[in-house]
């Protein structure tokens, strides 16, 4: 190495070094002549062995600076790079122990994966998630669909959420193609019981699309740049995701003149999933709501009346 190199290394260490010696959280990272980003940061400290000092800093300052606004179902999400299970420092455990004294629960933790390499040693850091989760964290992989967030990372990591990439998400609302990848990620996400999360919103139609997709879980431009408290959503936005919320949970409308024959056909067609979701009954003068499972028991215990209209057989069941 040679003597300017050397002296490049040490003014990036002494910069590392105040960073690790702040003690605030910066919303916007301060750029510096030596890290243009916070990823270039975390890079340098990998480099010098020093990952999970940084971690541990700046896990520490995210905790104590949301604690006084995190409300009971609230989650705070904070970064985890897979190499830092190769730091020689790295002492798993340290975030619960930080917990203890704040009130906050383990699974109001959720560990962004962020990964900017290849995951070397799947076996070991499957293990500390692993371990983790065991204590009730919460884990997400971020970027998918781009870089190294692959379908082998997914299966080998089961995570809790998918967090789509942005390169996915721009101009979704006006090209298939994107539809189409989003749509078989919402499927495995489905399949493996994690919840689906779009980065990169900045345009209203890209989140309007999103939410008539059945994804309700967002951040982008669109709604804040990174700040805290967030604002809340524009008015448009609010009515629309409540309307799509409600049109999920109630994916089946019973009136006054359905048949029986009419409710097979669409139990046959239907698709989607019935444990938390709701027939909506609105016949004249009254309002019911009946679980589709019991719907699709009511249907099989009346099997031979499919040219009879439902509602009067099913009034029984709310007297």
């Amino acid at each position: 190495m040679s003597l300017a190199q050397q002296r490049e290394r040490k003014s990036s260490e002494d910069v590392l070094t105040s960073y690790m010696n702040e003690d605030k959280l910066f919303i916007h990272y301060p750029v510096s002549a030596y890290f243009k980003s916070p990823v270039e940061l975390f890079q340098f400290a990998d480099q010098t062995n020093r990952l999970f000092q940084l971690e541990k800093h700046t896990r520490e300052l995210a905790i104590d600076s949301v604690l006084p606004y995190l409300q009971e179902k609230q989650q705070l999400w904070v970064n985890l790079t897979p190499n830092v299970i190769h730091d020689d420092s790295f002492i798993p455990g340290f975030t619960h122990a930080v917990l203890k004294n704040t009130g906050l629960n383990p699974d109001q933790i959720v560990f962004e994966i962020t990964e900017h390499s290849a995951i070397s040693d799947f076996q070991s850091f499957r293990k500390l998630l692993e371990h983790y989760r065991k204590q009730g964290f919460k884990v997400a992989i971020d970027d998918v669909g781009a870089g190294y967030s692959s379908l082998q990372m997914i299966s080998e990591l089961k995570p809790d959420y998918l967090k789509i990439d942005r390169s996915l998400i721009t101009h979704i609302d006006q090209f298939r193609e994107k539809q189409y990848m989003v749509e078989a990620l919402q499927h495995i996400g489905k399949k493996l019981g994690a919840g689906i999360i779009a980065e990169g919103v900045e345009t209203e139609g890209e989140c309007l699309h999103l939410i008539q997709m059945g994804i309700f879980l967002m951040q982008g431009y669109y709604f804040a740049e990174p700040d805290y408290p967030p604002p809340p959503l524009p008015v448009s936005i609010s009515e629309q995701l409540n309307l799509q919320r409600n049109s999920q949970m109630f994916p089946l409308k019973i009136g006054e003149h359905t048949t029986f024959f009419e409710l097979m056909t669409w139990i046959m067609a239907y698709q989607g999933g019935y444990d938390h979701h709701f027939a909506l009954i609105h016949v004249p003068n009254r309002k019911e709501v009946l679980p589709l499972t019991e719907v699709v028991r009511f249907v099989a215990s009346h099997g031979t009346k499919k040219k009879e209209t439902v509602w009067p057989h099913l009034r029984s069941l709310f007297t």
